[in-house]
């Protein structure tokens, strides 16, 4: 019988190390541990496949398996033991997050991507890119600022946050801007992405028609009021590094 992980909605988990070395046998142990898991009446039955394993992706759809993601080195599976079970979606959102970065005497720092010079060569946008894994979004808006631009920056809040359906393979996503406070000023472009990064002063940023209506609402709202503030919670989930949350300041009366 196969060993599988039971989880607290009724699933269970079978581990790609704990799978037979032959085809045929993995076949029969997958077999009998489904109809024993379908008396016990468990609801999920996940299956992770390495992918250097692919020989059995076949006989796992011939016993009802269905894919459901895939990483660098698993596929995995999953396949309904009850009717109508509940199979949560895999990763629905890419997550990016932006970096507004407004010096004291409001000088805002822009940059024009290599793809805009030709067609939006008056695009100038906020420098910013995509999460890696594990990443916070304030950690995030730094190390981008900081590719980019060469800019060190300090995170202050949350400033805004957009959500749109148009993101690539069919996934949402969520864009985050984060206002950073500058700790030098002397740009060293990323000649690979940038065809140019500049600090401008921010008025003329706002009066240029080229500035895309939520860049401009951005920094509007920057100028307008604090930011969102980073939060500890005492006894929320573990550690600080598992999680970000951010709250106004203010408190009601």
């Amino acid at each position: 019988m196969l060993q599988g992980l039971r989880n607290r909605y009724g699933g269970v988990f079978i581990a790609g190390s704990e799978l037979p070395s032959e085809a045929a046998a993995f076949r029969d142990a997958i077999a009998t541990a489904l109809a024993a898991w379908t008396r016990e009446g468990l609801k999920l039955a996940w299956l992770e496949i390495p992918a250097r394993r692919g020989e059995l992706l076949p006989e796992a759809l011939d016993l009802g398996f269905t894919l459901h993601h895939c990483r660098n080195e698993t596929l995995m599976l999953v396949q309904r033991l009850v009717e109508a079970a509940y199979i949560p979606e895999a990763c629905t959102h890419s997550i990016g997050a932006g970096g507004l970065v407004l010096s004291d005497d409001n000088h805002i720092l822009v940059v024009l991507e290599k793809r805009d010079r030709v067609d939006r060569p008056e695009h100038l946008k906020l420098p910013g890119g995509m999460l890696e894994r594990g990443e916070h979004l304030a950690d995030a808006a730094i190390r981008e600022v900081f590719e980019e631009t060469g800019i060190r920056t300090e995170f202050h809040g949350l400033v805004g946050m957009r959500h749109h359906h148009r993101g690539q393979f069919g996934a949402s996503n969520i864009y985050a801007v984060c206002r950073l406070k500058p700790l030098d000023f002397d740009i060293r472009l990323d000649g690979d992405e940038l065809e140019k990064a500049l600090w401008m002063p921010v008025d003329e940023y706002l009066a240029r028609k080229a500035t895309s209506p939520f860049n401009r609402r951005v920094v509007e709202a920057a100028l307008a009021a604090d930011p969102l503030s980073p939060v500890n919670l005492d006894n929320y989930m573990g550690h600080p590094d598992d999680y970000e949350i951010f709250m106004s300041n203010e408190t009601g009366g």
